[in-house]
């Protein structure tokens, strides 16, 4: 199963739902949300979707980064958000096991949800052997997320093989867009996790599991699209506009120059890159000469990287 971890962001949020109009089988789909914007209203459309479908996917409910960085927010945001969950049962609400929380709290968000499946995410926690063997042992926690690693490896192995996700950052992520180049290697995780013994693999996709904010006009535009390399290998290959200069240019120019370069590719290695949604509107956009903004850019990105690998797990490519 496969797991991408994203921040419910405006564009994070639309790739999301453009997967569930999508004809690709969703049953090994499970997104993981840890939102970082205190409107709630487009996770809250999200939520309602996915459990129309009957789609799964984790909503992590204690978030603390960006619009969250004190309790007002949360509460405020909570409501809504906590509404749009306990109307439906595809979607399972998550709590991040940081640091500073501990068994008690947890113990708390369980009963909250009694009845129900819910998820953790353990994020460098400070529980001790005897709570994670108690954690390990409740029915209704559906799945355990080790996020980046951070839970030692005999804490690991006491996890529920069936219910365990080895969630890892694979993207090589760069302060300035200028600086990316070519294709580089991103993963191997979807041929390697059942033999490891995990229930599922996830990524953090083309935006990396540190949380950074939008800037302002970007000296250069770069495009990054996953490609199956080998049977065995996911790459990512970058794809920037010639003009990386921030006096020279117009975004909207950067932008175009650097899709004509990703839709070549995916048109001459439709065995790497697949087909889908988003590689169609890429190419739409290219050959109108149109520039339909960043946060389109992001979602297509997005929206590629979710179907190809569901392609690659669903070994349809």
């Amino acid at each position: 199963m496969y797991f991408p971890y994203l921040y419910g962001r405006g564009s994070e949020i639309l790739a999301l739902r453009s997967i569930l109009k999508d004809h690709r089988p969703l049953a090994n789909f499970v997104p993981v949300i840890e939102p970082v914007v205190a409107d709630s209203a487009r996770l809250v459309k999200c939520i309602e979707e996915y459990g129309k479908k009957n789609q799964a996917a984790i909503v992590l409910l204690n978030p603390d980064k960006h619009d969250f960085k004190g309790p007002t927010a949360i509460k405020a945001w909570g409501k809504d958000v906590l509404a749009a969950i306990k109307a439906t049962t595809s979607v399972l609400p998550g709590w991040r096991c940081t640091p500073g929380v501990t068994k008690a709290d947890v113990d708390g968000f369980i009963a909250h949800f009694a009845g129900r499946q819910v998820a953790l995410a353990y994020q460098s926690p400070s529980f001790s052997d005897p709570e994670i063997a108690a954690l390990a042992a409740v029915a209704d926690l559906r799945f355990h997320l080790v996020v980046e690693g951070k839970l030692s490896a005999a804490k690991q192995a006491a996890l529920p093989q069936n219910k365990r996700v080895d969630m890892q950052d694979r993207f090589n992520k760069l302060a300035r867009n200028a600086d990316y180049n070519g294709q580089e290697f991103f993963s191997d995780r979807h041929s390697t996790f059942k033999k490891d013994k995990w229930a599922g693999f996830g990524d953090f996709l083309c935006l990396g599991s540190e949380f950074t904010p939008g800037g302002g006009p970007p000296a250069a535009i770069a495009l990054h699209a996953c490609f199956k390399k080998t049977a065995t290998e996911m790459w990512v290959e970058h794809f920037v506009s010639d003009d990386t200069d921030i006096a020279v240019g117009t975004t909207a120019s950067k932008y175009l120059q650097a899709a004509k370069k990703l839709v070549k590719a995916a048109k001459a290695r439709p065995s790497e890159f697949g087909s889908n949604y988003a590689l169609d509107e890429f190419a739409a956009n290219n050959a109108a000469h149109h520039f339909p903004g960043l946060p389109k850019s992001k979602e297509l990105q997005l929206g590629h990287h979710l179907c190809v690998t569901l392609d690659v797990v669903n070994g349809v490519l």
